[in-house]
């Protein structure tokens, strides 16, 4: 057995004794498959929706017990793989989408480094995983071979800034060569004397299931990444930064928005004319703790596509003719006893008007672009409130509007 392989059995073990996350409490199925093939199309800045197809085939490496589920209800078009290497997260993911018919699910017991596949998946979706492996390099590599040239990876890693704390538990527990013994790591959490922002962070963590405080304080293999650091080793697996991911997770922790945070206008200058991952280096940097989650989607190198900037998102954003969202979507929810029930009716995926822009959804009728809305109303707004509209009216965490293209 390789180091490698050596250090995804590591993994695997440590996520069988703690399956995390457990089971989602609620999951939802659009009832318009083509749904968040567009919207995720338009937080890449494509409102013609051809960037990513319908039946898409999709990977979900070290899927866990949700993920590969959570796409697959997503893309009932597409044909999804999970992979993992802990048999009980897969048993635990198997059974959900056994409750809830997922068909188009396929899971497999395997770690990305022995996977093998090449050029095969249109969407790649890799969150939280790389960072587990002592050599995340190698791991992105892999990813990129499995990607189809034109495909899209999306990736999430720690952040720095983020792990401070946890970082330096982790490695006090090594030292005492207790580093997976939960008993006695939150006996320490629960007794440790000087007032800090670990202790802090410790005891606040000490009533949440087991599970969840093992995967934060007790992680056997953890790498953490500035935005420079995962820029250059994306570069060096052939591939690139090439659009922020405002998932769900961090817009609920409000931790994804990469526009500098500051009000002074040279500064803000100064940095739209610095290129993305050079500002995004700036945001990280003057937000530290507060700095945006590192979740991103990157694409191969060698894709044959144009490569857009924020900017141009942008612009194509301006451009784009748009309605609001209609769909409904079915829901399952988690019974007390375990097991998904369906509710009995399909809900409104979108309820009311788009807070960040109420007035859109009565003007927004497919009929003019947005430039032109916006001009009526008196302008363009300025280039930073453009890009936080962008990302909270047209994107798969805030589905509000759809961009009306040829053939519906």
């Amino acid at each position: 057995m390789t180091v490698h392989a050596d250090a995804e059995q590591i993994i695997g073990e440590f996520y069988s004794e703690f399956p995390y996350p457990w089971h989602a409490t609620r999951l939802t199925a659009p009832d318009d498959p083509t749904l968040h093939p567009a919207l995720l199309a338009q937080e890449l800045g494509d409102f013609t929706h051809r960037r990513v197809p319908r039946d898409a085939r999709i990977w979900v490496p070290g899927c866990g017990v949700n993920q590969a589920l959570i796409v697959a209800l997503r893309f009932p078009d597409a044909e999804v793989v999970g992979s993992d290497v802990s048999t009980d997260s897969l048993d635990l993911c198997r059974t959900a989408g056994d409750q809830l018919g997922a068909r188009n699910l396929t899971l497999r017991e395997e770690g990305i480094t022995d996977a093998g596949y090449r050029e095969e998946f249109d969407y790649v979706v890799c969150t939280g995983v790389i960072h587990h492996h002592p050599d995340p390099g190698l791991l992105l590599d892999r990813l990129a071979t499995a990607l189809k040239p034109s495909g899209v990876l999306e990736l999430m890693v720690y952040n720095t800034y983020h792990r401070r704390e946890i970082t330096a538990f982790q490695g006090a527990m090594r030292l005492l060569g207790r580093e997976q013994d939960l008993w006695f790591a939150r006996r320490v959490a629960g007794t440790l004397t000087r007032d800090s922002e670990l202790t802090r962070q410790l005891r606040a963590d000490l009533g949440e299931p087991e599970e969840q405080f093992a995967d934060s304080w007790l992680n056997p293999c953890e790498r953490n990444f500035t935005v420079r650091t995962l820029h250059e080793t994306a570069r060096a697996a052939g591939l690139a930064l090439e659009a922020p991911c405002a998932s769900q997770l961090a817009t609920g922790l409000d931790l994804y928005d990469w526009r500098v945070p500051c009000t002074d206008d040279q500064l803000r200058r100064r940095s739209e004319a610095l290129d993305d991952v050079t500002r995004w280096q700036v945001t990280q940097a003057l937000s530290v703790d507060r700095s945006p989650l590192l979740w991103f989607y990157l694409r191969r190198t060698d894709n044959p596509l144009p490569a857009l900037c924020e900017a141009d998102r942008d612009e194509a954003f301006l451009d784009a003719v748009l309605a609001p969202v209609t769909a409904s979507e079915r829901v399952w929810v988690m019974g007390r006893s375990g097991g998904y029930r369906p509710l009995d009716a399909p809900q409104p995926l979108v309820t009311g008007p788009p807070p960040a822009a109420p007035w859109l959804a009565g003007e927004a009728d497919g009929t003019r672009p947005l430039r032109e809305l916006f001009a009526a109303r008196g302008g363009v707004p300025a280039r930073d409130e453009l890009r936080d509209l962008r990302i909270r009216l047209t994107t798969p965490s805030f589905p509000h509007l759809r961009a009306v293209t040829q053939g519906g």
